[in-house]
């Protein structure tokens, strides 16, 4: 299957683009997509791309202090990188992200206090806005605190399914040593609730992301070949 995990490289991850595509290629995956806040930044890109067995996608994820910078930012990347995510920082932001059908990908913090809403989800839906879950907090909180995140996200995931949105997971690397084989990976999706169908669709989901946001559409229906 193909398989992508979605990571950060440096300068804002600690290890470079090349090292992490030859990490997840020994892993198994498909593909990577290196998702930094200012990804025109990304350290030798080029590199990383002549990694052969392993496709390398340069995206953005986009951390905005209020909706109105949020937007400029969208606006700003969308023609330029194949897939826009979005760190859901405040309720505000969520909702602004939800609400744009230019986002591809909402990283919702999965925060027992700041559940997904029925609002934010039905916006997601109409919006096309798939819900992502970064399941590092699962591999590195012990105790109440891991208890708590699991809890928000199993309530993130019942208003999912109420709603039939896409959803995806990810490692949430930083490093080379972060990433997990995607066996793992589903694992840890099923432990936070997941069902087994949904954790294969989830890891795919963001090369199909970029796929279909790299085909150019004349119109409605309509592919410029």
């Amino acid at each position: 299957m193909s398989f992508y995990d979605l990571m950060k490289a440096y300068p804002e991850g600690s290890a470079s683009a090349s090292r992490m595509a030859l990490a997840a290629k020994r892993l198994g995956y498909e593909g990577i997509v290196i998702c930094n806040t200012e990804p025109g930044r990304v350290f030798r890109p080029e590199a990383a791309e002549r990694v052969r067995g392993i496709e390398v996608i340069i995206g953005a994820q986009i951390a905005a202090s209020n909706p109105r910078a949020l937007h400029s930012r969208i606006q700003a990347l969308r023609a330029r990188y194949p897939l826009i995510a979005v760190s859901g920082g405040t309720e505000e932001i969520i909702r602004a992200a939800c609400e744009n059908a230019l986002v591809d990908l909402l990283m919702h913090p999965c925060h027992h206090r700041m559940p997904l809403g029925i609002a934010c989800a039905r916006a997601a839906e109409q919006n096309q806005v798939a819900i992502g879950f970064d399941l590092r907090p699962l591999v590195r909180l012990r105790g109440s605190p891991r208890a708590r995140w699991l809890e928000g996200a199993m309530r993130n995931l019942v208003v999912a399914r109420k709603f039939d949105l896409t959803l995806a997971i990810t490692a949430g690397a930083e490093s080379h040593l972060d990433l997990r084989s995607p066996r793992d990976l589903i694992a840890l999706a099923e432990v936070a609730g997941f069902e087994p169908g949904e954790t294969k669709a989830a890891l795919m989901l963001p090369g199909r992301l970029a796929q279909m946001n790299r085909r150019k559409w004349t119109g409605p229906g309509m592919e410029l070949l």
